[in-house]
């Protein structure tokens, strides 16, 4: 049985992730570069990572992410990205190519803070210092940071998801809305 990786996320509908990669795909070529991405059926934004683990996620594990993540109440938000990087150190072996911001993206940050506020107080470890941003795909050669105006979408729900090992695939466990 293969391993999995655990983690909550925001998601663009199909349309927006789409449009994403159509954007994207097009700086790419203006800039002479490589616009083969990731499938736009994964584009996500990680709001906190639970690791890898062998075989399926712990039940316990899910549980208490879904009880520290049900206590979480924010109203939905617009996000957007405003700038598109390669991510990574000279010597590093691939590079991500990411969508970020600032502005855009500071509602996503408020998210990731108070989710990462209940599951401390649930016991589990947490990483207040991961800078939201979407991946696009992998190179191994790196590229300078370059502005873009990329509408994002509406968040109006984070998910926690499962993702197999090599497969491609994100599945979503569960849903939490952002209301208003």
């Amino acid at each position: 049985m293969p391993g999995h990786k655990l983690f909550f996320a925001l998601r663009p509908d199909e349309a927006t992730a789409e449009r994403i990669a159509r954007v994207v795909e097009a700086e790419h070529r203006a800039r002479g570069l490589p616009a083969r991405l990731r499938p736009s059926r994964i584009f996500h934004i990680t709001l906190h990572y639970f690791g890898f683990c062998d075989g399926e996620p712990d039940p316990q594990r899910v549980a208490v992410a879904g009880r520290a993540a049900s206590e979480v109440v924010r109203p939905a938000f617009d996000l957007g990205f405003e700038r598109l990087e390669s991510w990574g150190g000279d010597g590093a072996r691939q590079h991500p190519f990411v969508l970020t911001g600032g502005q855009g993206l500071e509602a996503v940050r408020d998210l990731r803070d108070a989710l990462a506020d209940r599951l401390a107080a649930h016991g589990q470890p947490v990483d207040k210092g991961y800078e939201p941003h979407l991946t696009l795909r992998y190179d191994k050669r790196s590229a300078p940071a370059w502005p873009v105006d990329v509408p994002g979408w509406v968040a109006s729900e984070f998910v926690l998801v499962r993702s197999p090992q090599g497969a491609t695939r994100h599945d979503v466990i569960a849903r939490w809305p952002l209301q208003g």
